[in-house]
C-alpha cells in the first residue's frame, strides 16, 4: 500500500471519529444547554461523514478518486432528501454541509496526491 493511500485512511478516520464525537456528545450538549451554534451541531455530522468516508474509500489505490468522492456526497444528498420524505422536513444546512464536504474532500485529495506528484519528481530528479 502507497504512503498516501495510508494517509487517506488516516485522515479518512479522524474525520469520521470528529463525526461521531460531534453527533454524540456536542449535539445533545448544545441542545441541552440551549445553546445557539447556528446549526452547526446538527450539520457538522454530515460534514465530517462525507469527508471520512470518501478518504477512506480512497485507501485502496483508485483511478478516478474525483468519483468516488462524488458519489459519496452524492449519496449523502440522497440521504438528506430521504429523510425529507420521512420526516417531512428538509434540512438544507445538512445539504449544504454535505456539499462543502464533498469540496474539502476533493481539496485534500488534490493536496496529497499534489504533494506526493512533487515528491516522487523531486526523487527522479535526484541522481547521487
Amino acid at each position: 500500500m502507497e504512503r498516501k493511500n495510508i494517509i487517506f485512511g488516516i485522515v479518512g478516520f479522524i474525520a469520521v471519529i470528529f463525526g461521531f464525537i460531534s453527533k454524540a456528545f456536542y449535539r445533545p450538549y448544545i441542545s441541552m444547554h440551549h445553546i445557539n451554534d447556528f446549526g452547526i451541531a446538527d450539520s457538522s455530522p454530515s460534514l465530517f461523514y462525507v469527508i471520512g468516508f470518501s478518504l477512506l474509500l480512497l485507501i485502496k489505490p483508485n483511478k478516478h478518486a474525483w468519483v468516488v468522492i462524488i458519489v459519496v456526497t452524492l449519496g449523502s444528498l440522497a440521504y438528506e432528501i430521504m429523510q425529507a420524505y420521512n420526516n417531512r422536513l428538509l434540512d438544507f444546512k445538512d445539504i449544504i454541509a454535505s456539499l462543502i464536504g464533498g469540496i474539502i474532500s476533493i481539496l485534500i485529495w488534490l493536496t496529497i496526491e499534489r504533494n506526493f506528484t512533487k515528491q516522487l519528481n523531486s526523487n527522479e530528479n535526484y541522481r547521487p
